[in-house]
């Protein structure tokens, strides 16, 4: 019984991974994935770090405030992501959960 429970658990308990056009209306912790757009401004330290989030395929964009580590590879134009909950029309970020994604592990293979 606890292994089925364990296995439910890991498969239908976890954070729900969404795209920032599927966040209208959800007021639980979720894991947004999206693509940095436009200026980072703010400090990720003190008062937030400050930018947009948009669908990978391009479209619906939400701002984010962020406090927490910044990865190394973090910028505009960068592959992203990251917990926390819609508050108010932004996504406040669940400190030191912004993670990047790398570039070169999704784009296809050339054929020679």
């Amino acid at each position: 019984m606890l292994a089925v429970f364990l296995v439910y658990t890991a498969i239908a308990g976890g954070t729900p991974q969404l795209r920032p056009s599927e966040l209208k209306g959800r007021t639980g912790e979720v894991s947004l994935v999206g693509k940095v757009v436009g200026n980072v401004s703010g400090d990720a330290r003190g008062s937030g770090l400050r930018f947009r989030l948009r669908d990978v395929e391009g479209g619906t964009s939400v701002p984010v405030v962020y406090r927490g580590s910044v990865p190394d590879l973090f910028k505009s134009g960068r592959d992203v992501v990251l917990k926390g909950r819609l508050h108010t029309g932004a996504f406040i970020g669940t400190p030191n959960t912004l993670s990047t994604k790398c570039p070169s592990k999704y784009v296809a293979e050339k054929k020679s």
